[in-house]
């Protein structure tokens, strides 16, 4: 028998974390755990208990709320994050991105919460298509040429499909060290690109293959203005 998957949902407004615990719970595949308010000391709860994923919704995304995400993200290293809000800027999203497995609007359906979950169970990202024009708005340079060297390539692959250096390492077989210097050296060849930049420029040159699906079955879509 199958393991279910262990989630605790974090919420603003209770009513809402119990319509996604109704959801989830009709999903033999996935257990709820708890609900956990948002002012309320989140990793005390989470750590006494085994989670895989953990579900934040928030009213509105603040810079508050995502140094809260970074540092949830940093001391819950095991535990998938999948954040639910609203609309959000790219100044918002952008860090954001980096610090969560997945983000989708509170305005999605019930499938789409399913869908993304399992997309997040299989290794990727997951971002709400409505959000994919946010996240490339005003980054529209993305035929500029950098000369990235093969090795380069792959821990830029992987700077957007894993969560610390350290699983860039084990992944390519070398030391925190020598990632930390490829990335150093990458974003020196990057001059003033900025990290949506060099997403798109991933996307756009197919540095993102295999099974590291950019963000989410839609970015190959708008990163390159058609079908796939």
């Amino acid at each position: 028998m199958i393991k279910p998957t262990n989630i605790s949902i974090c919420y603003d407004q209770l009513l809402v974390a119990e319509g996604y615990k109704a959801i989830l719970s009709d999903q033999q595949q996935f257990h709820i755990s708890n609900l956990i308010e948002n002012n309320t000391d989140i990793l005390t709860k989470i750590k006494s208990t085994e989670i895989d994923l953990l579900i934040i919704e928030f009213s509105d995304i603040t810079k508050e709320n995502i140094t809260y995400i970074s540092h949830l993200h940093k001391s819950l290293p095991s535990v998938n994050l999948l954040i639910i809000s609203g609309m959000i800027t790219s100044e918002l999203l952008c860090p954001l991105i980096k610090a969560v497995d997945g983000y989708l609007l509170r305005t999605c359906s019930s499938k789409k919460l399913v869908l993304a979950i399992h997309e997040i169970f299989e290794g990727r990202k997951y971002l709400c298509s409505q959000l994919i024009p946010i996240l490339l708005e005003d980054n529209h340079e993305n035929d500029f040429k950098i000369d990235l060297s093969s090795r380069e390539k792959e821990v830029l692959s992987l700077l957007y499909t894993t969560k610390h250096n350290s699983e860039i390492a084990e992944k390519l077989n070398i030391s925190q060290t020598t990632v930390r210097t490829h990335l150093k050296n990458i974003r020196q060849k990057c001059g003033d690109k900025n990290e949506i930049q060099l997403m798109r420029y991933a996307c756009n040159k197919n540095i993102l293959k295999e099974n590291n699906i950019p963000l989410c079955p839609n970015c190959r879509f708008f990163c390159n203005g058609k079908h796939k």
